[in-house]
């Protein structure tokens, strides 16, 4: 099973030192895009960052901030420098400018049929959705859940899926967020989580291809969970 961290983008120095970190750990890092429509430094640069210190990245990418030419080009220019997957989103509503009509159904669609060949993932939630259907059907290669607190969240979606891999993440610190921050994360109610325990748990199953571990305590605290 492939373990990966959600590194935020943050300043180019402090980004280094989240990279730094993490070398020899994780098999790769999660960068997200603009969390909550709020600028932040771009995860498609930090990710030739990551790339050029050997470091595999797999930026999440706002589809509702391009055009489908301008969304084209940039997955071009991934593919060429080494990035070989994404998270496509939709996005939180930018808090600065319009957003586009671009959507991940047809951002994949434009990818598949312009024979782009990074591979393409897709956010879900726990439950199986036929928002996820239509992504499925357009060509997603893999999915990534919202945080999850315990294996039999994912069980129904995994049967879901069939064979298409599926990367679970998990928060620890989650019971810090504020109650309207877990309300657009789908998050109902919190519960005492072994995080170590549910990792283990995940490994155990053939069917997870891999865990995303994103903490608001930081790094720090995931690195400690794999200790």
């Amino acid at each position: 099973m492939e373990l990966g961290v959600e590194v935020v983008p943050s300043s180019y120095r402090k980004f280094l030192r989240s990279l730094s970190s993490v070398i020899g750990i994780f098999d790769f890092v999660s960068i997200p895009e603009c969390p909550f429509g709020k600028p932040m430094p771009s995860p498609l640069v930090l990710s030739t960052l990551a790339r050029g210190l050997g470091v595999e990245a797999v930026p999440n990418y706002r589809v509702m901030d391009r055009s489908e030419l301008g969304f084209l080009s940039e997955m071009m220019a991934l593919y060429e420098i080494g990035i070989r997957k994404v998270v496509i989103v939709r996005g939180d509503l930018p808090s600065i400018g319009v957003p586009t009509h671009l959507n991940p159904v047809d951002a994949i669609k434009l990818l598949k049929e312009n024979g782009v060949r990074i591979e393409v993932g897709v956010a879900s939630s726990v439950k199986p959705t036929e928002s996820l259907r239509a992504k499925i059907d357009a060509g997603a290669d893999f999915v990534v859940t919202q945080p999850i607190q315990s294996g039999e969240e994912v069980v129904e979606l995994i049967d879901f899926l069939g064979g298409i891999p599926l990367y679970v993440m998990v928060m620890p610190g989650i019971e810090e967020l504020d109650a309207s921050v877990l309300r657009e994360m789908g998050i109902a109610y919190i519960k005492g989580v072994d995080y170590k325990e549910l990792i283990r748990e995940l490994e155990r199953s053939s069917k997870v291809k891999g865990v995303i571990i994103s903490s608001p305590k930081g790094i720090s605290k995931a690195i400690e969970l794999l200790r």
